[in-house]
């Protein structure tokens, strides 16, 4: 019998969710990753890097925003409004500016993180170009935020 598991972010408990009556091994095995790398984001001390994120929620039909940021409804994902590049976009920012400064952010900040910016471009400007360099912009303040000038 397996373990109860006891997910320790909103992220890992939304995972779960979409996952439904889908074995872990066999989402696992769909999305060509290790059992144990999908069970660590299950458990929420990891989290999958984006092009994953994109190839889960079209796996479970669920929207990319209310996986990650759990703020629109669990839509399939054609029905959300959601610009999957700029998500990308947002999330390679992430990881790079992690790795440049060598700090690791926690998957729960880094999800956080992720989606406040994710949301602040969406709504502060109108489309691709401007929300790329907005991105910029952002970037730089979170760097300048987490001390790397």
């Amino acid at each position: 019998m397996a373990r109860k598991l006891k997910p320790r972010t909103p992220f890992a408990e939304r995972l779960i969710a979409a996952r439904g009556q889908i074995a872990r091994k066999e989402l696992a095995a769909r999305l060509d990753a290790p059992l144990t790398t999908v069970a660590g984001w299950e458990r929420g001390v990891s989290f999958p890097p984006p092009d994953m994120l994109v190839r889960i929620s079209g796996m479970l039909g669920v929207s990319l925003d209310w996986l990650i940021a759990g703020r629109a409804p669990q839509a399939g994902a054609a029905d959300a409004a959601l610009d999957d590049a700029l998500l990308t976009r947002v999330c390679e920012g992430i990881a790079e500016l992690s790795q440049d400064e060598g700090v690791r952010i926690p998957p729960p900040e880094q999800a956080r993180l992720i989606a406040r910016l994710y949301g602040d471009l969406v709504n502060a400007y109108e489309g691709g170009e401007e929300r790329r360099i907005g991105l910029v912009a952002l970037l730089r303040q979170v760097r300048r935020e987490i001390g790397g000038g």
